[in-house]
């Protein structure tokens, strides 16, 4: 187990084969599909050297750039996108809009450098989903991604649905306190979900309230058959 300091926490990660596993689970919340939460503050990553966004270590496994990183990073608080647009390879804006932003976007450090999603745009909450990707059906897979929530305004609490086919549930992160993606604050997250017959498509819908700015941040997502 290797230690690492971020932030206002010290927490293990336990690194195998590109797939970081954290120490520590809580009740899940919503609907169908197994959930885990964790109290994992980072994800060791590395640059692309190429002015695109930084990469995860060990990839992204079977969802195409998870990480954004074939994207090329805005560096600071970037676009926000509308519906249809696509903002990175192999990621299109679902409903409403999002905002794009880059390594250093959140006072330079957040959610370990790594380019982010603000779920909730300008004064509309989006969506983002992937283009397809093979799973095998009936096997198990997990998907695991960083989460944070815009501290700028309200609401207090950001929700986040994630599906993949017809499985789904729900993610919330409480901003209470400062807890939030300015002040370096974020979890490793993971769910558990069952491959289907057909090409999977993962999709990240805010549920936050219609006119939000200020919503779930999501990064570094990547998913691993187990």
């Amino acid at each position: 187990m290797t230690y690492l300091s971020f932030g206002r926490r010290t927490i293990g990660l336990i690194i195998s084969a590109g797939l970081l596993a954290a120490c520590g689970t809580s009740t899940p919340v919503g609907a169908p599909g197994a959930m885990s939460r964790s109290v994992a503050k980072s994800i060791v990553r590395t640059g692309s050297g190429s002015g695109d966004c930084p990469a995860v270590a060990g990839g992204t496994d079977i969802l195409p750039d998870g990480d954004f990183s074939q994207a090329v990073d805005p560096e600071t608080k970037g676009p926000t996108y509308g519906k249809g647009l696509v903002f990175a390879p192999g990621w299109e804006v679902s409903q409403g809009n999002i905002d794009f932003n880059g390594s250093i976007a959140w006072s330079g450090e957040g959610l370990d450098n790594l380019c982010s999603v603000d779920l909730d745009g300008y004064y509309k909450v989006g969506g983002i989903k992937t283009s397809a990707f093979k799973t095998k059906r009936g096997a198990s897979y997990t998907l695991s991604f960083l989460l944070s929530g815009n501290g700028g305004g309200p609401p207090t609490v950001k929700t986040m649905k994630i599906q993949i086919d017809h499985q789904f549930t729900t993610f919330t992160w409480n901003i209470s306190g400062g807890n939030d993606v300015q002040d370096n604050d974020y979890t490793l997250e993971t769910w558990k979900f069952t491959g289907g017959k057909e090409p999977a498509i993962l999709t990240l819908v805010s549920e936050d309230p219609k006119k939000s700015t200020y919503g779930p941040v999501v990064a570094g997502l990547a998913i691993t058959r187990n």
